[in-house]
């Protein structure tokens, strides 16, 4: 089978014509411009089969998840077509390297003139945590992430859908920070692969709606602690740089997957404004998680035919914590530091009741803050969920507990106030 460095297989190409036996080796290679013995060998290497068969298409996937697709034709198949069977087939050539490219193949069908073919060939490889982390620009300008968002384009699909929701929590991702197993692209790679973990759920499990919820700590800032200013990698505004882009992925990933999407943001202690080390600078919504979320509710409006079906939640004025109900379940977020430990959350809850304030209305509550899962039933049989951390570690926890929790994203579904699929991503 011949390749495309035959300099006669490409003449043939282009000016559809065959070197055959009309003229000698001598006079084909003066007509294309090559010498004598390269018309020889290119007679030598180009096949003929004597056969009517055309070749069979064939599309094989290995364990890995790896595509090779071969399929003979009068013509060169281009990528786009390949990727566009892609997504007939259900994948995301976005998840995918690919690589495509032909050979000329020389049939003669029995009893009829010789004609040429183009073996085409396709694969894809999956891509690893590495490289999806890769596809974010870390210093991306405004105006890039603006063009992203308006260039973006959303299909609704025809296929019928659960009547029920899918959550995931990208909680305390604390962007900027750098500990025990890397830093913020460490970080960014570990939220991405959790966004496309989800998204493959989410594709099966069809839920009529997406709630993403920040549970808070997007960033690492640097007036948290006195430390921050000498561990961190990133400075304050590159860390609201990146934290952003990476929800803005998460949103467009999620987007076509159902036919209602949330994004639901609230206060943290590493996401408040301040003036110094522990010294705030505003009220509970001089917040740069909050900020984050506002920036992106006014972004997706410069392309409201893709984004019109998604909706941005941050608490009311002054309130730290937020509700909403979803597939007739009520859901209450809070970033969760205003508790003294991730099983006191119940209690806090109990006055937050008594009190009337947003969270009074829900039976599960969803937090961060604690970097580990804890799930538990508090009150009337109401339900606590703390989400685990997608940083990179917490050393100073470790070297006083001696512990270290999953990293990753807490997702699962629910209805009727009912939870399953519980899963750290």
């Amino acid at each position: 089978m011949a390749t495309a460095s035959c300099a006669t297989c490409v003449w043939e190409a282009v000016n559809n014509r065959k070197v055959d036996a009309t003229m000698s080796n001598v006079a084909w290679g003066a007509e294309i411009g090559v010498n004598e013995s390269s018309v020889r060998r290119h007679q030598a290497h180009k096949p003929v089969v004597e056969t009517d068969e055309v070749m069979p298409f064939s599309n094989d996937q290995n364990a890995k998840g790896d595509i090779t697709k071969t399929l003979r034709a009068d013509r060169i198949i281009p990528l786009s077509e390949w990727l566009d069977g892609m997504r007939e087939d259900g994948q995301d050539p976005d998840d995918y390297t690919h690589s495509f490219g032909h050979s000329l193949w020389g049939q003669k069908p029995k009893n009829g003139e010789l004609v040429t073919l183009y073996a085409n060939r396709f694969s894809a490889s999956k891509k690893n945590k590495k490289e999806l982390a890769e596809s974010v620009d870390y210093g991306v300008a405004a105006e890039s992430v603006l063009q992203s968002v308006r260039s973006f384009t959303y299909v609704p699909t025809p296929v019928a859908f659960n009547p029920e929701t899918a959550v995931i929590m990208p909680a305390d991702l604390q962007v900027g920070k750098s500990d025990l197993h890397g830093s913020s692209k460490e970080t960014v790679e570990q939220a991405l692969h959790s966004f496309h973990e989800f998204a493959a759920f989410v594709k099966e499990f069809r839920p009529q709606e997406i709630c993403m919820v920040d549970a808070g700590d997007p960033i690492e800032n640097v007036f948290n602690t006195s430390a921050q200013l000498g561990t961190n990698d990133l400075d304050l505004p590159h860390q609201i740089e990146i934290a952003s882009n990476v929800f803005l992925e998460g949103i467009k990933l999620f987007a076509p997957l159902a036919p209602k999407l949330r994004f639901a943001a609230v206060s943290s202690n590493h996401g408040a404004f301040r003036l110094g080390p522990k010294a705030p600078g505003g009220d509970a919504h001089a917040d740069f998680g909050i900020v984050i979320a506002n920036m992106l509710r006014n972004a997706l409006k410069l392309n409201d035919a893709a984004f019109n079906h998604v909706t941005v939640q941050t608490p009311d004025p002054y309130m730290e914590s937020l509700y909403f109900q979803t597939s007739g379940s009520d859901i209450g977020v809070v970033h969760g530091h205003q508790a003294g430990g991730p099983d006191k959350l119940g209690t806090w809850w109990q006055g937050q009741t008594h009190g009337n304030l947003p969270v009074s209305k829900a039976r599960i509550l969803l937090a961060g803050h604690w970097h580990s899962l804890r799930v538990y039933q508090s009150g009337d049989g109401r339900w606590v969920i703390v989400g685990p951390s997608s940083d990179r570690g917490s050393t100073w926890f470790t070297n006083l507990k001696g512990e270290a929790a999953q990293s990753g994203m807490l997702s699962f579904t629910t209805s009727d106030n009912a939870w399953s699929n519980l899963r750290i991503l």
